[in-house]
């Protein structure tokens, strides 16, 4: 095995890694979403989750109709009389400007300034996977015995404060390989009709996004046109497929993102910060470790700032 000094600065990162969160790195993956959570039971029937979807339904339009008599004018619908699109308001000549500046700012600060990075993530309830923590703990154990449900949850999402600096020029994953997908910045695609709350004073903009249920990384809610910072059962599944092949699986996931709060500078063009907030829990998650079906309830709370560009 190379010692330290011929590894590349790659593989000393690969190291730091491997040696910081151990080989238990897709028991994380496995668990991540249960702790972000408030987990319903597996055995719903059909009829259930087709009142629940009504339910939710029934709220956003009572949400909807809020902000029409809430907002001035009363101006929530299209000009073509629908209702405007969930996670947006009007799209008037004001939202138009800041998702343009926004849009471009992060954009070109993407595309290879350097930045601080930091992100804080904390419990809001502890894990708790029920009569299945044993079993996983000792199935963790087996792979890395000071590991445990705890520790491999908490080092996939991020728990506790993380902090790096991207010189200009650099990649995200040149200096935090764990995650660097998720994590770097984003250059945005947020629509004018996303920025719900905009307020703009000098150059700082504020506005908070929609809730999301199960969002995908493809540009289809405000969050994933925001941040790639969210967990999606498609990676999920791929990573743990790799990993341990069929004897896990994650049969379902509905996960929600809400009290999504941003805050952006920009200053003659260039990005100043950026950053943003969210809660995060899941109504239902099913996984099936053999033949042991996996329930449980947690959640977490998130923030992350990008500040100190340079261009």
């Amino acid at each position: 095995m190379a010692k330290n000094k011929d590894l590349t600065a790659e593989e000393l990162i690969a190291k730091k890694v491997r040696t910081s969160n151990g080989w238990t790195r897709f028991w994380a993956i496995v668990l991540a979403l249960v702790l972000v959570a408030g987990v319903a039971a597996f055995g719903k029937t059909q009829a259930n989750k087709q009142n629940e979807l009504i339910d939710e339904e029934a709220s956003k339009y009572a949400e909807a109709m809020a902000n029409v008599q809430a907002n001035a004018g009363g101006q929530s619908w299209n000009d073509g009389g629908a209702a405007a699109p969930q996670g947006g308001g009007v799209a008037d000549e004001k939202s138009e400007a800041a998702a343009k500046a926004i849009n471009d700012a992060t954009k070109a600060a993407a595309s290879g300034a350097g930045y601080d990075w930091a992100r804080n993530c904390q419990y809001t309830k502890s894990v708790d996977v029920g009569s299945a923590t044993d079993v996983l703990n000792n199935v963790i154990k087996g792979v890395d015995k000071n590991a445990s449900v705890d520790s491999v949850v908490g080092g996939f999402i991020g728990i506790g404060d993380n902090k790096t600096t991207i010189p200009k020029g650099k990649e995200f994953k040149d200096v935090w390989a764990y995650h660097a997908a998720n994590y770097k910045l984003k250059g945005t695609e947020l629509k004018a009709s996303d920025l719900k709350d905009l307020k703009v004073e000098g150059d700082t903009y504020t506005f908070s996004l929609a809730d999301a249920t199960t969002p995908k990384k493809d540009g289809s809610t405000p969050i994933s046109r925001l941040t790639d910072d969210i967990v999606v059962q498609e990676e999920v599944a791929s990573e743990i497929q790799q990993q341990v092949g069929s004897a896990i699986k994650v049969n379902s996931l509905v996960g929600i993102y809400s009290n999504i709060k941003v805050e952006v500078v920009i200053t003659d063009g260039k990005l100043q910060k950026f950053s943003y907030s969210y809660d995060a829990e899941v109504q239902e998650l099913a996984l099936k470790v053999a033949v042991v079906g996996v329930k449980g309830t947690g959640a977490m709370h998130t923030e992350a700032t990008y500040s100190n560009f340079v261009y």
